[in-house]
């Protein structure tokens, strides 16, 4: 039963890394690319600093949450 818990505890914590990584390239897209910023209806720069601004601190805390469920448990 632990083993099983340890494998799903590491896949969903892949998962959360992989998500944390992708919301962190979004964020720089965001940033970087006027067509992305059409597509999600971004008006002023204020604006693009906040999307920026949430997008990094959901990858922030995903990445953190999904390395504390990979580690290794003792």
């Amino acid at each position: 039963m632990a083993k099983i818990r340890k494998v799903i505890s590491r896949f969903v914590g892949g998962i959360q890394c992989g998500l944390g990584v992708i919301s962190s390239v979004f964020a720089f897209l965001v940033y970087a690319n006027p067509s992305i910023r059409e597509s999600i209806a971004i008006a002023s720069e204020q604006e693009v600093y906040l999307y920026m601004f949430l997008f990094l601190v959901f990858s922030v805390f995903s990445i953190l949450s999904g390395l504390l469920l990979t580690r290794e448990e003792k």
